[in-house]
């Protein structure tokens, strides 16, 4: 096991090599039908997205803010966390919200074998459409990381990865003003917002997340940001965000 690792790890870095001399993941570039950062930079939209939920009892309260104010988000969940919360991932779905697939168990993918990075994305996503209804072939690896062999695995499986603009940060804690601050700050024109309503698998306190929100949605739409989900904001068709 531990030699096929190696192997597996040094033909990934041989690969990661040439593909990075070419063209480097870490240029924050779309890959139409493979990787996305951002949307169409021409247009005032915005998409909000969660990761790492669902996690109560902040979930349901983002769910609140998002409702009261007639904004679809984009929720990036854990297989593990839809597990112990199956209501609340039924009411992402109800509510008009796009679901996507965020591991099973927050584990960090990069170089992992192949079987591992395809157990942990399959698993989640049975376990959504089991509990929701809902197919989804949008994924966001934890952390963001990837290297090109997690990115082949998720695109085997028919997913798109959609990465972020800008970060609110707010799994730090830094306080409400902090995380609208700094939304502000970064975004522009087709942007994708990180924000978490879970903290891993840890439940987290998410209260400043929570709380940040309605400022967050004024002060976008006073800047003249249309806010929408990320199938939206790529202008996917249908059949490609839904399986």
């Amino acid at each position: 096991m531990r030699k096929r690792f190696l192997h597996r790890a040094a033909g990934g870095m041989i690969l990661f090599l040439l593909v990075y001399a070419i063209s480097p993941l870490g240029a924050h570039l779309n890959r139409p039908g493979l990787i996305y950062w951002r949307g169409d930079p021409s247009e005032m939209k915005v998409a909000l997205t969660f990761d790492d939920g669902p996690n109560e009892p902040y979930t349901s309260e983002i769910l609140q803010v998002l409702r009261e104010n007639n904004v679809r988000a984009t929720f990036f969940v854990n297989g593990k966390n839809v597990e112990t919360f199956p209501e609340t991932a039924r009411e992402i779905v109800r509510e008009g919200h796009a679901i996507g697939n965020h591991s099973y168990s927050h584990k960090d993918l990069v170089l992992d074998t192949n079987a591992r990075v395809r157990q942990e994305i399959t698993k989640t996503s049975d376990i959504i459409e089991q509990v929701t209804g809902q197919k989804t072939r949008l994924f966001r690896p934890p952390y963001g990381d990837k290297d090109f062999l997690t990115l082949q695995q998720a695109r085997k499986l028919g997913y798109l990865m959609v990465e972020w603009t800008v970060s609110a940060q707010d799994w730090r804690r830094p306080g409400v003003n902090r995380i609208v601050h700094r939304v502000l700050r970064g975004v522009q024109p087709g942007a994708i917002v990180l924000m978490h309503d879970g903290d891993k698998l840890r439940r987290g306190d998410r209260s400043q997340t929570v709380a940040a929100l309605p400022t967050l949605i004024r002060e976008l739409r006073r800047e003249g940001y249309e806010l929408v989900t990320v199938p939206e904001l790529l202008n996917l068709p249908e059949d490609v965000t839904v399986l």
